[in-house]
């Protein structure tokens, strides 16, 4: 199977969205190229009456309508489609399951709340150091909750309660806007259903599910911060006041709070309340949240269950080092080359760190930067060192922050061509004390790569002599490293001028 023309489709039918991702298969990764969502809120009839009305179940249809002419679109090859919760649970389920099949062709699967935690925690483990945690990771849907523990990467125990955001609502808030009592009884609810992880000495609380995304991107809207990101982090102050802001507040004002999905006002606060009674259950002060865990762990499940394994899985516990290889394939960069680079720049780093002193947070960020340092020859060779910054800029990196990710992203800029100018970019958004950082990286990252100009690790590794006025490299090699050696002397100016030593090469 040719592996790069492989596209495949995944579908989740949730109690309160149908959602279609669909990705290109690469090597070692997978390109997400379409998305659909349409929150339909059919589990609110489930929770109300019992069942679902004929106006939920042709919305279904309706979904799948358009979900088949996008697949066809696509010619999408490998469908993988879920229910969960709703369907789960309604006697007829199965009739549903039977008429998408014969309507739209499509198997659908009516997935445990088991299976739905551990496809989520499957995606959390490939974004997460998960082996160093003692950690919680739950699925706040609609009409149902997960939650897994994990202790050092070892999944411990795997719930499913009845406490999904839509059948708190239905079951509790009456009125709009609720009632003391009825916050107070949803409250105490959650608290006898929700375990006590006090004794596990938790230090990592990860959530997903859409709702609760919602509840992260207010914050990140409300502090100025990134809410593209697919990773976030919410204080548990936050996550209170919250509370005590939306807890008696009518819809229509809710909906007015910048950042809130209008469909999703009035379950904000059942997911919201869910959350702080599980922080306070593990005696933890913040939480988490990922984008698509579900989706992304069926992603991950269908390519394992093609024989494709993702770098995360392959590489074994170091996940920041995996995750920028994945993003390396999802760009088709020259793998060897950018591992020889790195290899190369860590070890310069090294040595001129005896006098810089700078933090290993930096050396993270020149082995993020020379891994992707290529990744824009996706786009086009032209320009593509402008390319690698766009695309650094617009991932998301395990374990960095928006600053780190910005400043990985301007040390690749700066791996070629001009040098850093008063009117680039890079003065606009770092502040001196790391634009002063990047120049440096950037310096080691250009000979780095000069050293690797034929893509050919003709230069296998290098021993580094520091004096007071210069640097010398001596290249172990046993091959004709006359391009190389041209290379380095194009490319020292710059770790010149930031050492103010001269560099010469062996």
């Amino acid at each position: 199977m040719n592996n790069k023309s492989l596209t495949i489709g995944i579908i989740d039918l949730g109690s309160n969205s149908i959602r279609l991702q669909i990705a290109n298969v690469l090597e070692k990764s997978y390109r997400i190229v379409h998305e659909y969502r349409e929150i339909v809120r059919i589990g609110d009839d489930l929770f109300k009456y019992g069942f679902l009305t004929e106006h939920s179940v042709n919305k279904i249809y309706a979904c799948f309508t358009d979900i088949k002419k996008i697949l066809e679109s696509y010619n999408v090859e490998i469908i993988r489609a879920v229910a969960t919760a709703t369907l789960r649970e309604l006697e007829k389920g199965h009739e549903i399951v039977k008429e998408i099949k014969s309507g739209f062709g499509i198997n659908l699967e009516i997935i445990s709340g088991e299976e739905e935690a551990k496809l989520s925690y499957l995606a959390i483990s490939g974004n997460f150091q998960i082996d160093k945690y003692n950690a919680i990771i739950t699925d706040i849907g609609g009409g149902s909750a997960e939650y897994t523990l994990a202790l050092k990467g070892k999944i411990v125990d795997i719930t499913s309660k009845k406490l999904g955001c839509s059948r708190l609502k239905s079951m509790f808030l009456h009125h709009n806007p609720p009632g003391i009592a009825e916050v107070y009884k949803m409250k105490q609810h959650i608290q006898e259903e929700v375990e006590d992880y006090g004794d596990y000495h938790i230090d990592l609380v990860v959530c997903t599910g859409g709702t609760i995304n919602n509840v992260a991107n207010i914050h990140y809207i409300s502090s100025n911060k990134d809410e593209k990101t697919k990773i976030k982090y919410v204080p548990r102050k936050f996550l209170k006041d919250f509370i005590n802001k939306i807890r008696y507040m009518d819809i229509e004002n809710i909906k007015k709070i910048k950042g809130v999905e209008p469909k999703r006002a009035d379950i904000l606060l059942p997911a919201a309340i869910n959350i702080e009674v599980l922080l306070s259950k593990s005696s933890f002060n913040g939480f988490y949240t990922f984008t698509g865990g579900l989706r992304t762990g069926l992603i991950i499940d269908t390519l394992n269950s093609m024989d494709i394994t993702m770098p995360f899985q392959d590489l074994g516990e170091d996940i920041f080092y995996s995750q920028l290889i994945e993003i390396g394939n999802k760009f088709q960069f020259e793998e060897e080359h950018a591992k020889h680079v790195a290899f190369l720049s860590e070890r310069i780093f090294d040595e001129l760190n005896k006098e810089w002193r700078l933090s290993y947070e930096n050396k993270d960020i020149l082995t993020a930067a020379a891994l992707l340092h290529d990744i824009g020859n996706y786009i086009s060779f032209s320009k593509h060192h402008k390319h690698s910054y766009y695309l650094i800029r617009n991932s998301d990196i395990a374990g960095f922050n928006y600053r780190q990710k910005l400043m990985t992203a301007h040390v690749a800029r700066y791996h070629r061509k001009n040098l850093p100018k008063k009117n680039h970019q890079v003065y606009e958004e770092l502040d001196s004390k790391d634009i002063n950082i990047v120049k440096k990286l950037a310096a080691i990252l250009r000979v780095a790569d000069g050293l690797d100009r034929g893509h050919k690790k003709f230069i296998a590794d290098v021993n580094i002599k520091i004096t007071k006025d210069n640097i010398t490299i001596n290249p172990l090699s046993d091959k004709d490293i006359i391009l190389e050696k041209k290379a380095f002397e194009l490319k020292k100016d710059m770790l010149e001028s930031v050492t103010g030593k001269n560099l010469e090469i062996l």
